[in-house]
């Protein structure tokens, strides 16, 4: 029979993100992410092998899940489904905001060190795979309809805009005004027709 583990792999992920979004990076350290997981350091070196293989496995797990938010689009209509995209992704930083403030705090380039996993550094590489097909598909169909939209249009309108403008919220303590997803959504349809 397998030995239970005392300290589940999320709670200690959830520690490490935390820290980030109330510390920044330079917060976490294996003693900083012990004491705030209860889960001892040998435990953490155990399961991770390294504080840079348990920052990707913590910021991996975030796009994964902000990806969610993108993949559960209804794409019919594209210039519809890239405004609901937005809309998705502006929720999701509101909703899972430490996940957002991770995702703001690194890029896939800035977490490639050596001495990681090689199943690791490949989970790097191919980090924006799941989404790379429906949003290239939406691209090619957003230039069918009015002829401009590229790729870097479609990321901006559908990433770049609501994670920037959910930014603003997310080290507030004030929540968004009810209008924030209403001029969102003009922003993006603008960005499209641009």
């Amino acid at each position: 029979m397998a030995r239970r583990q005392l300290h589940a792999q999320d709670s200690i992920l959830d520690a490490v993100r935390s820290l980030v979004a109330r510390n920044g990076p330079r917060a976490v350290t294996i003693k900083a992410v012990a004491e705030a997981s209860n889960a001892p350091t040998g435990s953490i070196y155990h399961r991770f092998g390294s504080l840079d293989e348990l920052l990707v496995r913590t910021w991996l797990r975030a796009v994964r899940r902000s990806q969610l938010a993108l993949l559960g689009v209804d794409y019919g209509d594209p210039v519809r489904g890239a405004i609901d995209a937005a809309l998705a992704m502006y929720d999701f930083c509101l909703a899972e905001r430490e996940d957002a403030l991770l995702l703001g705090a690194f890029r896939a380039e800035d977490l490639r060190k050596d001495g990681l996993p090689d199943e690791l550094r490949m989970e790097l590489d191919q980090v924006n795979a799941p989404v790379e097909r429906p949003l290239a598909e939406l691209a090619c169909r957003l230039s069918s309809v009015d002829g401009l939209p590229d790729m870097e249009v479609v990321l901006l309108a559908v990433v770049d805009l609501p994670y920037g403008f959910a930014r603003r919220y997310l080290d507030s303590v004030s929540a968004p005004p009810p209008e924030s997803r209403v001029r969102l959504e003009a922003a993006v349809g603008a960005t499209l027709d641009a």
